[in-house]
């Protein structure tokens, strides 16, 4: 993460796929509040290269998709097979995010577990505060 401005960050990250192509990726997903020992707000499953195809997405997985700007920032814009390194690149952070579901004020933790093949590849923790 990079400071860019007041308030802005930029974030660049590249995964390097071992194995390609890559034909079934699962991404698992929870929000919820940091320091709550409650269950999660949000908590779905994804079919990532189903996701990518289809206009009739979950809503959820589809808030924050363009919530973290992934179709702007990312070459994780066309279905399946992937046979390259996904790249995000200059990811702006800055105060003009919104996550358009109804959560409130606060902060919150953004759980990813990344799976290709049904094994756990990644785990991604993305906290966030919403003012």
């Amino acid at each position: 993460m990079k400071p860019i401005g007041r308030d802005v960050k930029d974030v660049s990250v590249v995964i390097k796929l071992l194995q390609t192509p890559v034909t079934n990726i699962t991404i698992r997903a929870e929000i919820m509040r940091r320091g709550f020992f409650k269950p999660p707000l949000y908590t779905f499953n994804v079919d990532a290269c189903r996701f990518l195809e289809s206009e009739n997405r979950n809503p959820v997985a589809n808030a924050l998709y363009k919530f973290l700007r992934f179709d702007m920032y990312s070459n994780m814009n066309h279905t399946c097979p992937f046979d390259h390194d996904i790249i995000l690149d200059h990811m702006r952070l800055d105060e003009t995010f919104y996550l358009p579901l109804p959560i409130g004020l606060g902060e919150f933790t953004i759980k990813s577990y990344w799976l290709a093949y049904n094994v756990l590849r990644a785990k991604v923790n993305v906290n966030i505060e919403i003012i």
